[in-house]
Order: structure tokens, then C-alpha cells, then sequence
């Protein structure tokens, strides 16, 4: 007598949790194409502010070429494309070989852009190489960036040595 209450009692329980499974099973399915949605509007975004050349990748590390170690930075720091001009709003950490009296500007300049080259790789990544010239140096930067937002940047100067930098896009 008492195995069959104990049956009656339990089948709405296990009925409970049916539910619940199939409703957390429907939610994550449907935070599965909310993602996918908001994956191929920011592929969208990034396309067309690349297209016409207005972005601009916030750095949030730092690597400098021979240190071995990654900096994390607390202050906002930026790379801004604004058409033929670049905006670099960069520290630097690293050896300097030829630079104005009392260290220059070093990575703070806003300069003309005189090659700007694109690719995109069969993963989607976009490859961006710009030569910048400021009054102090000529740099190349190399620009990769990812269709989930997420951003490289490699600085390299002609009187200063290379970093490396981390970060993501915006648009301004």
C-alpha cells in the first residue's frame, strides 16, 4: 500500500522536473540564436565601419617585444581610424633608439595614413596594415580583427622598438 503512494506522489515530481529540464533546454536554445543574432549584427557593423574606415580599437594590454610579460592597462588608451587619419592614444613600454629630447610623444600623435592595405582570411579575421607618418617617426601598424569584436594591434616604429597590444572594437 504504501509502495503505490509513494508512486502516485512521485510521478507528478518527476513530471516537474520534466518541465523544468524542457523549459531550461528552450531558453538555452533560444539564448543560442539571440547570440548568433548579435554575432552577425556586430560582423555587420565591423564590416561597414572598416568599409568606411571610422572605427576604433580600445586597448585594454599591453606586450612589449623582448619583455615576456603582458601589462594590463587601468586608463583608457585607443587606436581611432577616422578616414586617411590615424589617432594613436597608445603607451609605450620598450626601447627607444632615436627619439627628440625628453622622450618625444612616443605613441600619442594623431598622423596621415600613407598605405592602407585590407585582407580578410577564410576564418573571417580582417588583416588591417597601415604606414602612419607623425613628426617624430614612421610606423606600421598591423590592425587584426575578429568578427566577435575582439582586436590585436602591433605598433612597429622605426625608433623604437615593437609592442604588441590587445583590446577590442568600437565605433566611435
Amino acid at each position: 500500500m504504501k509502495e503505490g503512494t509513494i508512486i502516485k506522489t512521485g510521478m507528478p515530481v518527476l513530471l516537474i522536473w520534466a518541465a523544468l529540464a524542457f523549459c531550461a533546454c528552450a531558453a538555452s536554445q533560444q539564448s543560442r540564436q539571440e547570440k548568433a543574432i548579435e554575432r552577425a549584427r556586430l560582423a555587420q557593423v565591423i564590416n561597414e565601419s572598416l568599409a568606411d574606415r571610422h572605427y576604433q580599437i580600445d586597448v585594454h594590454q599591453a606586450t612589449p617585444d623582448g619583455w615576456g610579460r603582458v601589462i594590463h592597462l587601468t586608463s583608457d588608451y585607443s587606436v581611432r581610424v577616422a578616414g586617411d587619419t590615424l589617432v594613436s592614444n597608445l603607451p609605450f613600454f620598450g626601447r627607444a633608439y632615436s627619439v627628440p629630447y625628453g622622450g618625444g610623444s612616443g605613441l600619442q600623435f594623431t598622423g596621415m595614413i600613407r598605405q592602407y592595405d585590407e585582407a580578410v582570411t577564410r576564418k573571417g579575421e580582417h588583416i588591417i596594415t597601415m604606414d602612419v607618418e607623425s613628426r617624430e617617426d614612421i610606423y606600421r601598424y598591423i590592425i587584426s580583427l575578429f568578427d566577435n569584436g575582439s582586436a590585436n594591434v602591433s605598433v612597429t616604429p622605426r625608433q623604437r622598438s615593437h609592442i604588441h597590444y590587445t583590446g577590442n572594437f568600437h565605433t566611435p
